[in-house]
């Protein structure tokens, strides 16, 4: 029901009769359970919940992105506040550096930031509206079937708002569908739990129609031009009009060379969050045991662990049949009819195949015009705002060559779901179906797995490949509260040098930074200079044996 699948469903099918395979991925986490609920509230608002992705883009979010879009529904009035500008800002940026093949078209985000990609670095930008405009409203309960189905309980009145709002209308799940055969070992919900701030799959269905549309727009103007050039310049079609190289350098390029009086906000995380400013032109990299990522099992906190023994604990996978009733009623929406495609080539194109249809999107250039679909992002005021600090550094004792650090035993992947199957795709079937779920087809990819220890489990050994920018950082998890004789032990060492820090608890808390709720950023290595491809993190606890059975690490970072 997810505006992701929804787009999926529509337009897969009519890629794969253009011979391209199409994967949407849906990559979004639930709310950490042992924070309050002004934490996770806050947890949710502008973007802050993306923050542990981001310092990973290219691995977790994926290398090979074609489109991203920002679908954030939590912003209060839909503003932005300076925090939720910063970290949109860090998003945007490494998601443009995040490939080498590739460059990202960008949906929706705070339109000052792009702006700013779009004006000073040539970003390719734009804002999805509500596509209401055409929506016939549902004016009682009895008119409602007279509607397009897909138009049935999506606009309301004043006076009849209660319709669009009512959980039966606004939600249409079951955690369960008998079909005989395996039932599930875990008692089952009636219906998928709801959050306060979802939007129902109504909504859904008109965001996912939405980005179908332009998309579908886009393809048949690109179509149009290969026709033209190829019918007046033959064939084949001039590699300028569809290779993509040189349009990626120039746009990596002025996004590396963005100054705080071009884009300032991505640097204000310095001040805000004490993360470096290089980070804002640095690709960032990264490896976690959270849920869903792109090519999990490639992007795996165990890929670049040298421990041998790390076991994986879950309930296991439920492996009974697991399917839902059809949401779309067959025959509502044909993605092959709309591209025209299996009809008669000598029919004269429609072009205007939506045009009385609810779902016509108006091309208009007002961007704050929320009823539009694509906006065209041009001639705008930048805007400068420059704020800089200095971030202290914490001592640490440079080594020659030492005894070599051994790989501990009894680190083990917890909280995560099995199998390397979540991609946060329609595909990933069967993906978080654990048999002790209650609700076996809420379909949520979402989890927040970390490699976990304690003092008797020793050191935990993580490599870096490909450092570029000379930043290391770790994301950890702690279960509980720390005693004072807690201490904390990490070596970073290369070819030729290892350097130790100790930390003791005053130590530890300054250190760390809780950025966002549920956070805790420790930075290992920060050295714009270094010269070393390859780094190699050690960590272990001390201090704690028994106290600090539930310390993990859930993220490592590096540019």
């Amino acid at each position: 029901q997810s505006m992701a699948a929804t787009m999926e469903s529509l337009l897969g099918p009519l890629f794969d009769k253009l011979n391209v395979q199409l994967v949407v991925r849906a990559i979004g986490l639930p709310p950490l359970t042992r924070l309050n609920s002004q934490e996770e509230n806050d947890l949710m608002v502008g973007g802050r919940s993306t923050l542990t992705h981001s310092l990973g883009w290219s691995s977790i979010y994926g290398s090979d992105v074609d489109m991203v879009v920002w679908d954030d529904y939590n912003l209060e009035n839909g503003q932005s506040d300076e925090t939720a500008k910063a970290l949109f800002d860090l998003f945007a940026r490494q998601a443009l550096l995040a490939g080498d093949t590739s460059l990202p078209f960008l949906w929706g985000g705070d339109f000052d930031v792009l702006r700013n990609l779009h004006e000073s670095a040539d970003v390719d930008v734009g804002q999805l509206g509500n596509a209401m405009a055409g929506v016939d409203e549902t004016d009682s309960e009895s008119a409602a079937s007279s509607l397009e189905w897909a138009a049935q309980y999506l606009k309301c009145s004043s006076k009849t708002q209660r319709y669009c709002d009512g959980e039966s209308y606004k939600f249409d799940s079951h955690c369960w569908v008998d079909h005989g055969g395996n039932a599930p070992p875990t008692p089952q919900l009636d219906h998928i739990p709801v959050l306060p701030t979802a939007i129902g799959w109504r909504m859904h269905q008109i965001k996912g129609y939405t980005l179908s549309y332009n998309i579908l727009a886009a393809l048949d103007d690109a179509i149009d031009f290969w026709a033209e050039k190829t019918i007046f310049e033959g064939h084949p079609l001039a590699d300028e009009n569809w290779h993509m190289g040189e349009y990626i350098t120039n746009v990596q390029d002025k996004v590396k060379a963005l100054t705080e009086s071009d884009a300032p906000h991505c640097f204000q995380l310095e001040e805000l969050m004490k993360l470096p400013k290089r980070l804002c032109k640095s690709r960032m990299k990264g490896r976690t045991e959270h849920t869903p990522r792109a090519n999990p099992a490639d992007t795996s906190l165990r890929t670049v662990l040298t421990n041998s023994d790390v076991s994986l604990e879950s309930d296991g996978l439920y492996e009974g049949y697991l399917s839902d009733d059809a949401m779309i009623h067959s025959g509502e929406v044909n993605p092959i009819e709309i591209a025209n495609l299996g009809k008669d080539p000598s029919n004269a194109k429609q072009r205007h195949l939506f045009q009385n249809r609810w779902l016509r999107q108006r091309v208009v250039r007002r961007a704050d015009d929320n009823s539009s679909g694509r906006v065209l992002l041009s001639s705008m005021i930048r805007s400068t705002n420059k704020r800089t600090t200095a971030i202290g550094e914490i001592k640490s004792q440079p080594q020659r060559r030492l005894d070599k650090i051994e790989p501990g035993n009894g680190w083990k992947v917890r909280h995560t779901f099995p199998g390397d199957k979540c991609d946060g795709s329609i595909l990933s079937t069967g993906c978080g179906a654990l048999k002790s779920s209650d609700c076996l087809l809420e379909g949520h990819q979402g989890s927040r797995g970390g490699v976990w220890g304690k003092e008797s489990a020793g050191w935990l050994v993580l490599k870096a490949s490909g450092v570029e920018s000379g930043f290391v950082a770790l994301n950890l998890d702690l279960g509980t509260t720390l005693p004072d004789s807690f201490v904390l032990e990490y070596a970073i060492e290369n070819e030729e040098t290892r350097t130790m820090s100790t930390l003791n608890k005053e130590q530890f808390a300054e250190k760390v930074q809780m950025p966002v709720p549920g956070m805790r950023l420790l930075t290992v290595f920060d050295d714009e200079k270094n010269t070393k491809s390859d780094l190699v993190v050690s960590i272990r606890v001390k201090g704690c044996d028994d106290d600090c059975h539930f310390f993990g690490v859930t993220h490592l970072y590096w540019s």
